[in-house]
């Protein structure tokens, strides 16, 4: 697929998306997994069928142009990409089937310094036991990626999102975004994964050493800035909010470094929390309606800048506070 094929799935895309009640999209789950189906059908997901060298401006041009239709489902794109990638670096046999399916991913709590689900291994395959903790897009997803230990070795390995023996499914979290995501938790006691089910494997802390500067948080911040401008009507506080959002974005995508891109975080967020809520202050009441749009990106920037946090990115926010 060419990146000119990829942006012509986008637009179709949000040409179908526009014929639906978006703003269900954030609370019920029905509706989102239309909207997920759409994207999904117009093979917008399927980044690694991009060239190679154009993968990063198709996840580009995949956040900046849909999270303004629904953050929701643009943080379910989020994890579908990722298992993907995952499965793609990792050469996995089975990866092309599982790209043609719908696959969530589970795994961050292999940051954690416990073991949240351990495993146990014999000739067939691996028995888990522990409990996997926001597992999103249930009733969405089809297939899962997810995390565990075994011995001195973390795992990562695809299984079906549902209901089985010793894989027992939560009740959603009630939540004040997002809860159309259907975020569970799920107790594993006993479930079994055949070793060909299994994407990789590598020693303890692996996964937090190797663990990239992602940009995608800033990407669907930045994303939302652009929605927020986009229903401003007042020209001038238009184009200073555009010019600013600008050279946030430029600066984030211009560097590397991990201290940098967390102060930038901070920046980015403060600046599209100021210009919704101007947004919000200049249209009036009529901005809190549950149909209203920006009322919405408020409620989708606390979801998006409540993911991927550390303690650096903490500290950095308490310290910024504090001097205030």
């Amino acid at each position: 697929m060419t990146f000119l094929d990829y942006e012509n799935r986008l637009q179709q895309t949000i040409e179908k998306l526009l014929e639906l009640p978006l703003y269900t999209l954030d609370t019920q789950t029905s509706a989102l997994k239309e909207a997920f189906d759409i994207a999904y059908e117009h093979e917008v997901f399927k980044i690694v069928d991009v060239p190679d060298f154009q993968q990063s401006d198709a996840r580009f041009a995949l956040f900046t142009s849909m999270t303004r239709y629904s953050g929701s489902l643009v943080f379910l794109a989020i994890q579908m990409l990722a298992a993907n990638s995952i499965m793609d670096a990792n050469d996995f046999p089975l990866a092309r089937s599982y790209y043609n399916r719908k696959c969530g991913i589970a795994i961050n709590h292999l940051r954690a310094q416990v073991t949240m689900v351990g495993a146990e291994r014999n000739e067939e395959g691996f028995r888990l036991k522990g409990t996997l903790a926001w597992a999103s897009g249930y009733g969405i997803f089809d297939t899962l990626l997810i995390g565990f230990h075994c011995g001195e070795e973390e795992y990562v390995a695809v299984v079906p999102f549902e209901e089985a023996e010793g894989f027992r499914i939560g009740a959603p979290a009630e939540s004040f975004v997002g809860e159309s995501m259907a975020t569970v938790d799920i107790v594993l006691d006993g479930f079994f994964i055949p070793h060909e089910h299994v994407v990789a494997s590598a020693p303890l802390g692996s996964y937090t050493a190797s663990k990239s500067i992602s940009k995608t948080v800033h990407i669907a911040i930045y994303s939302l800035g652009l929605g927020a401008i986009a229903q401003l009507s007042d020209e001038a506080v238009k184009q200073h909010a555009a010019e600013k959002l600008e050279a946030i974005k430029e600066a984030f995508m211009a560097t590397h470094i991990g201290e940098v891109m967390d102060r930038l975080r901070i920046e980015l967020f403060e600046l599209v929390q100021d210009i919704i809520t101007t947004g919000m202050v200049l249209e009036g009441g009529k901005s809190v309606l549950v149909s209203g749009i920006l009322q919405r990106y408020y409620r989708e920037l606390m979801m998006f800048n409540s993911n991927g946090l550390n303690g650096t990115i903490k500290g950095l926010f308490k310290e910024k506070f504090l001097k205030g």
